[in-house]
């Protein structure tokens, strides 16, 4: 944001509908299958729209280390944790049937285990997601890289084709030397020169986003044709190109149309957000639902369900973020700097904290079946073993509310532990 204004939370709000969508998904309330329609679309979609050119356009697989360097440490310590609680769990009937106590050996083996990426305890199951949301994100990133590696080709081949002299300035490998007067001495490039130059540099990057489509539109097929075909590889890696649109439609968006949720009208955006939520109530009558990891998706289907909840998302966040109270009044309730509202701030810091929100909230509403068990029901005996909760589809709210604000608040809690940590071993 430019200097003297606040800096806009929208996307930390855009993740945190994201991760809460996801959470309301788990409580298995009726109309929860709605979110299945685009709640993972929207983290493919934000990480495409942040994707650094400058910084990873040539360098994928740095790219690809820097998110994997970012998820790691995280994903191992999530799953240790679940490994530290298994027995717990298993005693207290938690587990599934069949769940068994584990000795020394089988905690050590799901210890390593989570540190390639496996998912070795129950409550770990939404982190499927984080090997997937890896592998697509390098994917993209190698496309980006390919398509400029393409276009830079292509440039190079029609400037050969059509001028004598090129400016190595502008390709960086081909040779053109300044304009020579008559006695052979150079003089400073003409205007003529320079409209070439900028042609040439126009011309590399309609070339290289037209690559990227196309390239976007192979992986297209390239997915839809594993999944058609039943075709599974580790890690899901045969959907890293089936949601490779995604991240694709974030960067051209970043690209060409950054602004327009500030250029739409409230009017227009709440309608729009209106229309688009009854589209998704058809699609749910008519039985179209997408679970990703069963390779459940209709075909084409996916991606017209995915783009409408990335705008509806965005749509909604904004509208949100607009909402102001008066200043004195947020200055009570400091939740978090910039925001408009309370609620905004809360959704935007659950988008910051969506990872540990993924992680944890599982685990969280197995608590909370404990605790209904023997303070509301007084029933030691009720099997708590079906997942994610027998419990959460009748009270939703709660396990929506505490599965987000729990992981949330160890969120914060940790940071400030680690940035006190760090604080002392400067001092």
């Amino acid at each position: 944001m430019a200097e003297g204004k606040q800096r806009s939370l929208l996307w930390d709000i855009f993740k945190g509908f994201g991760i809460i969508f996801i959470v309301f998904g788990h409580t298995g309330k009726v109309g929860g299958a709605i979110v299945y329609l685009f709640h993972l679309a929207l983290f493919f979609f934000v990480t495409g729209y942040f994707f650094n050119e400058e910084k990873y356009g040539d360098r994928p697989f740095v790219y690809l280390g820097h998110r994997i360097a970012g998820a790691w440490p995280k994903y191992v310590f999530y799953c240790t944790f679940f490994a530290l609680t298994h027995n717990y769990a298993v005693i207290h009937g938690l587990m599934t049937e069949g769940s068994v106590i584990y000795g020394t050996s089988e905690f050590i083996q799901s210890v390593m285990g989570s540190m390639v990426f496996e998912r070795p305890e129950l409550y770990s199951g939404p982190m499927w997601f984080v090997p997937l949301w890896l592998l697509g994100a390098g994917l993209f990133a190698g496309v980006v890289h390919v398509s400029g590696g393409l276009a830079e080709y292509l440039v190079k081949l029609r400037i050969k084709t059509s001028f004598r002299r090129i400016d190595k300035k502008v390709m960086g490998t081909v040779e053109d030397g300044p304009s020579a007067s008559s006695d052979g001495k150079d003089k400073n490039p003409g205007p003529e020169l320079t409209q070439k130059r900028k042609r040439r540099v126009s011309s590399y990057e309609v070339l290289k986003q037209a690559v990227v489509v196309i390239l976007t539109a192979a992986c297209i097929v390239v997915g839809q044709f594993a999944v058609d075909n039943g075709i599974n590889i580790l890690y899901h890696m045969e959907l890293a190109f089936v949601i490779e649109p995604f991240f694709a439609l974030g960067y051209f968006m970043r690209k060409y149309l950054p602004d327009i949720q500030e250029k739409l009208p409230v009017p227009l955006m709440i309608v729009l957000s209106a229309v688009i939520f009854y589209i998704f109530t058809r699609f749910i009558e008519a039985g179209i639902w997408f679970d990703l990891a069963s390779q459940l998706i209709f075909g084409m289907w996916f991606y017209v369900g995915g783009i409408l909840g990335i705008v509806f998302t965005i749509f909604i966040s904004k509208l949100l973020e607009k909402i102001r109270i008066p200043d004195e009044a947020m200055k009570k309730i400091p939740i978090i700097k910039n925001a408009a509202n309370p609620i905004a701030g809360l959704v935007a810091l659950a988008g910051r904290y969506s990872f540990d929100i993924m992680a944890l909230h599982i685990f969280v509403f197995k608590m909370l079946d404990m605790v209904l068990r023997k303070v509301y029901y007084h029933d030691p005996g009720m099997s708590l073993s079906q997942y994610p909760s027998p419990l959460s589809m009748e009270w939703w709210i709660l396990y929506l509310v505490v599965a987000v604000m729990v992981p949330l608040l160890a969120g914060v809690i940790s940071d400030k532990v680690k940035s006190a940590v760090k604080a002392g071993l400067r001092h």
